[in-house]
């Protein structure tokens, strides 16, 4: 049991460690964006990919309040979404089929 919270401090700290210009990958699995909140730094590219059966979108903003800062469209198993976080803020997103689904990600300078 404790190797596996420690694994789970490891992918946490992974999740948050990042410098301008790096890409960072998330997955969606099991209806779920993984990790479902990131913190990178400016200018870090954001890379999801649908490990699901079914098709999935990365929409930015709220169920049915999008904010327009990025949506990939449908896309399925396999398939990936990139989106490079230029600016600082809190950027929440969601999946449109499955509003359910929500997740953010931290932009810092």
């Amino acid at each position: 049991m404790k190797s596996i919270a420690l694994a789970a401090a490891i992918l946490g700290a992974a999740a948050t460690a990042s410098f301008a210009g790096d890409m960072v990958e998330s997955q969606i699995k099991l209806f779920q964006f993984m990790p479902k909140d990131l913190s990178v730094k400016a200018g870090t590219t954001v890379t999801w990919m649908n490990g699901d059966d079914i098709d999935h979108s990365v929409t930015a903003g709220e169920p049915g309040q999008e904010s327009g800062a990025f949506d990939s469209g449908f896309f399925k198993k396999g398939g990936t979404y990139k989106f490079t976080f230029s600016a600082p803020g809190t950027y929440t997103y969601f999946c449109k089929r499955h509003p359910s689904m929500k997740a953010s990600v931290v932009v810092t300078e």
